[in-house]
Parts: structure tokens; sequence; C-alpha cells
């Protein structure tokens, strides 16, 4: 079965029409300490946020492009623009002449194809709305497959590149401590055999331990890639760069050369590539991340085709704000995603949010199971992190 097929499975729910204003923000959240890795630093997540607002229905939604272009082309303040001047226009006319529903989206902004987490967040506005207007979670809306989402999640950490090989493994203890139950390490060469040895005597060998490359090696680091078969770990994602028609080729290289399994994450940028990267060999593991599919609905399909396939697959996440934690966590539950995600706890990351806090509990967190992000806002902590905002009406 194929994952457009499987996508149909998503029952939309019809909002009354009349999507009348589109808000925009720039919102800035303070990170607890700088989190590094191989593609820059970010010590302040500032992120656009989007609220539709109709008659009687509200929904909202994040953009998980980074501050600067180095994850991949879309920046903070370049998204925040083509929504402005291009894609929530075209929003709003298209809705004053029908109605519009989530499953829309990718068909009315195809012509936008570099701009992927831009859709995104429109998306998952207009899901929140649909949810909301339903009266079903966010979760339960993920959910085309029975069994149904799960009521928690594991919870996984991500652990940015440090200066020394002892204060990784120090803090990879300290996230230990704290009830998670995945840990996964940046790596780039010069930090990484010896960071990994350390981190792993630190942890021991029972919790789960992977490393993100973020595309820093190159096919000439073979040899030392085969290094990582010693240390048990469960996947290395994004090992070699996603630039090059031959990216897939490359990986399904490596992968016959090494018995660590590979991940992909940059690589897979829509649902097609997703399903030759598998076909080929060049990944075992699949990391789904909805806005850089410009999808939630197509992150939704290919976790449908993962466990269709009998692939493993989990849910990455992009420092988000309460907004983007709470419908990746909702994405989390999904039965296809076999393995633990980037599912952390608020207070991993920032002091400050503007949502009420996600919480560890014993090493899980709980899946939402509100009816819209709405309840979940603190208005309050929305407009003192606020440093740009836009109304577009029609």
């Amino acid at each position: 079965m194929s994952c457009a097929r499987a996508s149909r499975r998503l029952l939309p729910v019809r909002m009354s029409p009349g999507i009348a204003t589109v808000e925009l923000r720039i919102v800035a959240l303070p990170l607890i300490e700088p989190f590094v890795a191989s593609h820059g630093t970010v010590t302040t997540r500032t992120a656009v946020i989007v609220r539709v607002i109709g008659d009687d229905f509200e929904g909202w939604g994040e953009c998980a492009a980074l501050p600067e272009p180095t994850y991949t082309s879309e920046y903070v303040d370049g998204a925040f623009a083509v929504l402005r001047d291009e894609l929530v226009p075209g929003l709003l006319r298209a809705a004053s002449e029908a109605p519009i529903e989530a499953k829309d989206v990718r068909r009315l902004f195809a012509f936008y194809a570099n701009h992927p987490m831009a859709r995104a967040a429109i998306e998952l506005a207009l899901l929140d709305a649909e949810c909301a207007a339903g009266g079903r979670s966010l979760a339960r809306r993920f959910t085309s497959v029975d069994p149904g989402p799960a009521p928690t999640v594991p919870a996984g950490v991500a652990i940015g590149l440090m200066d020394t090989a002892g204060a990784t493994a120090s803090v990879a203890a300290a996230r230990v401590a704290e009830g998670y139950r995945r840990i996964k390490m940046k790596i780039e060469p010069g930090r990484d055999i010896e960071f990994i040895r350390a981190v792993r005597s630190m942890i021991g060998a029972d919790v789960e331990l992977m490393v993100d490359a973020n595309g820093a090696y190159t096919s000439e680091d073979h040899a030392l890639l085969t290094q990582l078969d010693e240390f048990e770990l469960s996947c290395v994602e994004q090992p070699l760069s996603a630039d090059g028609p031959d990216d897939l080729e490359r990986h399904a290289a490596l992968a016959a050369l090494i018995n660590t399994p590979i991940c992909l994450d940059e690589s897979l940028t829509s649902i097609e590539r997703t399903e030759r990267a598998i076909e080929l060999g060049a990944c075992s593991v699949v990391c789904v991340k909805a806005p850089r599919y410009g999808s939630w609905l197509d992150a939704v399909a290919v976790l449908d085709h993962c466990r269709d396939h009998g692939v493993d697959a989990w849910v990455g996440g992009m420092l988000d704000t309460g907004i983007g934690r709470r419908a990746n966590i909702a994405l989390a539950a999904h039965p296809g995603a076999t393995r633990v995600g980037d599912i952390s706890a608020t207070a991993r990351f920032f002091t400050d949010d503007i949502c009420a806090p996600v919480t560890l509990n014993a090493g899980r967190i709980d899946v939402p199971a509100t009816t819209g992000l709405a309840s979940s806002i603190d208005r309050v902590a929305l407009e003192r992190l606020t440093i740009t905002s836009t109304t577009i009406s029609t």
C-alpha cells in the first residue's frame, strides 16, 4: 500500500466556512543553554506562530524554521515574509471562494515547494481548528490505523556538541537521571568516537544511545564511521550530506559497510524520497519531521507506510515552542512511531514558553487529549515573548 493511499484514511472535520483573519507572530524564547550542532548554534529560539481565526473557530500552528538558514534554506525571517506576503493572502483568497480544509493546503501551495515549513505551519493551524471544531484531539486526528494513539509516549532528549568528551558524558548522565529513555548526541569530525565512548561508558549499555551527524561526514570517512559499530548505537542519523543527486546512493553504500542502522533526516523531503530511500537500503530507520515534509498529513502517511512495511520510525523535533512540541507528541503517539523520538519536556530547553509546560513523568510524556491547542496557550506569555506581529484579514 502506498503512502498516498494511506493518507486518504484521514477523514477531515469541516469547520464553518470563512477564515476571516490570520495572525502571524515571531516569538523569541531564550534557551537555557546554547544548543550546538554541526550546522550552527542556537541561543534564542525565534519561531513564527500562525493563528487562523473564523467566526466561531481558531487554530494554532508553528513554523519550525530555525533562526538561520543552516538546517535547511528556510529561516525565521524568510518564513515570516513568505507567509505574510504570499501564503496567507493566498489562503484568504481561496477561503473567500470556498471552504478550505487542512488537506487542501498541499494543493493550494504546490508551487511553493521551497517553503515546506511555512506550508506546514498553515496546515497545522487548520488541523488544530478542525480538531477543535470536531471535538477530537490532534493525536486522534493523526492516528489513521488501529490501535489508536497511546496515552503517553517515551521521552527522548538531544545533547548538542560540547567542548569535551567528559562534559558531554556528564550531561548525558544527568539526562538519564532525569528519566530520559533515549539519548541522542550530536557529533562531527573531531568530536565523535572518543565522545561517544565517554558517553557510553558513563550511561551504560542499557540506555538507548544514538548519534546525529547532521550530514557532517563524507564518503571518505567510511573507515571512521565503521568504528560506530563498537558502541551498540540504536542508529546514526544523517551521517552524510543530503546535498547532491546521489545522496541516497551514498547512504546505501555506507549502509552496506556498517552494522549500525542508518537513520535519515535531512535527506527525506517527501513521501516519494522516503519510499525510495527505504527501497535502496539507504536507511533502515526514518526520522519523521512533518515540517520538513511540508505537511503533517504527509508525515502521518509516512508513519503508516513504515508501519505497514516493518520499518522503524521516530518523530524528530526542532527546538519547538509548546505548539510544535504538542503537535510532535501527538504525532509520536501514532503506532508507526516505533522508536523513541525527540520528545522532551519544556524544561529541557526553556524556562519561558508561550504554552503551559510539557512535563516529564517517569520517563514518559502525556499525549494531549484536549480538542485544539488554544487551551494550552499562555496569552500573557505570548504577548511578552512576541517581537514582531501582523494581522491579515479579508
